[in-house]
């Protein structure tokens, strides 16, 4: 007798004395691997800190039983709710709200604007505190002019990003004058914090530095708006300024300018701290911009991935509802010349189908079913329409979530539609002979299912008692005599002896909703 099983052992035997060069290889990858489960070191002080963070979260959540019983007073829940409704227009006004467009770089770009604008509007304060309490002795004309110049960028910038038509052209200059401004402005506050507070006076370096660090804040708002051009073409001259200031605000050179030697003397041979505070604020400055500039590169190119995934999406939205808008269109023209005589059709075979179901035991949810389905595909045929949608070049998802209905709606319909084809098909095809063995098969690969067989066995008694091109209308007893002669293959046998044993009540329910919808 022959082994059919083998053993482990069996499989590794040798065919001859030398193994194939790709079962080495692939032996000594396996040897080299190592197990993905295993759990290492670094791996149990993640999971440590993990589950610490995770504890802390949930006894942070946990309230106070004794807080959590006491109802909290009127006042305080109204305060409550005037706090959230200030909290939340505030915040409304510094984020992109629901429902941009990314794909219209005009309305991205309009509202990255508003959000500038809003930010410029607080920094334009922050500058002015900078200003007014960073100056001992201060010069309220340039406070007045620096003042008057904000609101006039401000101004300009907000009818710029406003005025209609909105255009893009608009939009990008708007940035650009956004982007120029905040940067000169920064720089302008550092030098007249610089020059303008005592060098020996308390608190004048923590205060100077702080202006200085005023200006990384305009890189990074420059940053907010994702354009890594903007960003790399601005950076050249923050450079080119920030040397400037390097060398004549903070460390005035030119003092010692009068010769190289000069020079060289001063910032390697007397000071060399004031050159290496040069060279480090400057590679500060460039390692800042590297992050920044990555941040905003990595950003951009997501952006545009997700403008191609969104570009993708929107072709197949418009094909999918022209798919879907043609398949529904094929459906009511399928139905729609003998819509009324379906209909009275469609009843007397729902009405026998879920007697049939009734009569072999299945429960009334599921003769429910069978009804329901049996007319389907004329009391719901009106539902697939979506020619509100035609028009719509953006879906949201409430509109995917419709349309998505919708189309489980008509493959339903679909099937029940190719279950009633299938009915006429298969007794055409008996009354002129062209039923052979592989039409029979063909037929009963289609829709096999119990409550399937038992609607075909209804839609094939009506079809029979109809007249047709083909034939005449035949009574019950003929009726009877073909379902047991000529189409029993296509049923289980115990649905067809049911019918059989119930034909009486089954004629009764056809002549009664025969008169009903005469």
């Amino acid at each position: 007798m022959a082994k059919h099983d083998k053993d482990l052992d069996d499989f590794f035997k040798k065919a001859d004395d030398k193994d194939p060069d790709e079962l080495k290889a692939y032996v000594e990858n396996i040897q080299q691997g190592e197990d993905p489960a295993r759990t290492t070191r670094l791996d149990r002080i993640a999971m440590f800190f993990k589950n610490a963070v995770d504890r802390i979260k949930s006894y942070s959540k946990k309230k106070d039983p004794e807080t959590s019983s006491k109802k909290p007073s009127k006042i305080r829940q109204r305060l409550r709710i005037v706090s959230k409704r200030i909290l939340r227009k505030l915040t409304d006004k510094f984020h992109l709200e629901a429902g941009v467009d990314i794909l219209d770089d005009k309305s991205v770009l309009y509202r990255r604007n508003r959000i500038i604008k809003n930010i410029l509007i607080v920094t334009n304060v922050v500058f002015m505190i900078f200003v007014l309490i960073g100056s001992e002795d201060p010069n309220f004309i340039v406070i007045f002019g620096f003042g008057i110049l904000m609101f006039a960028i401000n101004t300009s910038l907000k009818r710029i990003i406003r005025e209609r038509p909105r255009t893009l052209l608009k939009q990008r200059m708007a940035m650009y004058i956004a982007s120029v401004y905040i940067l000169l402005a920064s720089f302008g506050v550092y030098i007249k914090l610089r020059v303008g507070v005592d060098p020996d006076a308390m608190g004048s370096f923590s205060i100077t530095q702080a202006g200085y660090v005023l200006i990384y804040f305009a890189l990074v708002v420059v940053a907010l708006y994702q354009d890594a051009t903007l960003l790399r073409v601005l950076f050249k001259w923050v450079v080119v300024l920030m040397t400037i200031i390097h060398v004549t605000i903070m460390y005035p050179l030119y003092e010692h300018a009068a010769s190289i030697q000069e020079l060289w003397n001063f910032l390697i041979v007397d000071h060399p701290s004031v050159t290496i505070d040069i060279v480090l604020r400057t590679l500060v400055l460039i390692t800042f911009y590297i992050a920044l500039y990555s941040s905003v590169a990595i950003g951009e190119m997501m952006n545009n991935k997700r403008k191609e995934e969104l570009l993708k999406r929107r072709d197949m939205e418009s094909d999918f509802k022209a798919v879907v808008g043609d398949v529904f269109d094929v459906i009511s023209v399928f139905n729609v010349n003998t819509e009324e005589a379906d209909r009275h059709s469609a009843k007397r075979v729902a009405e026998i189908a879920s007697r049939l179901g009734n009569v072999l035991g299945l429960s009334p949810s599921v003769c429910t079913e069978i009804y329901d389905y049996s007319k389907i595909h004329i009391d719901r045929l009106k539902d697939l329409s979506i020619i509100e949608y035609e028009n719509k070049e953006v879906l949201d998802e409430k509109d995917y979530q419709v349309i998505r209905d919708k189309t489980i709606l008509g493959s339903i319909i679909i099937k029940r539609l190719q279950l009633k084809q299938k009915s006429e098909d298969i007794v055409r095809a008996h009354f002129e002979k062209t039923a052979d063995k592989p039409f029979t098969e063909r037929m009963k690969r289609i829709q096999r299912t119990q409550e399937g067989q038992i609607i075909l066995l209804a839609e094939m008694y009506e079809i029979l008692r109809q007249p047709r091109n083909y034939k005449t209308a035949l009574n019950n007893r003929r009726v009877l005599e073909l379902l047991e002669m000529e189409f029993k293959e296509y049923f289980e046998p115990y649905i067809l002896d049911r019918f059989m044993k119930y034909s009486g009540e089954f004629e009764n329910y056809y002549q009664r909703f025969q008169q009903k919808l005469a």
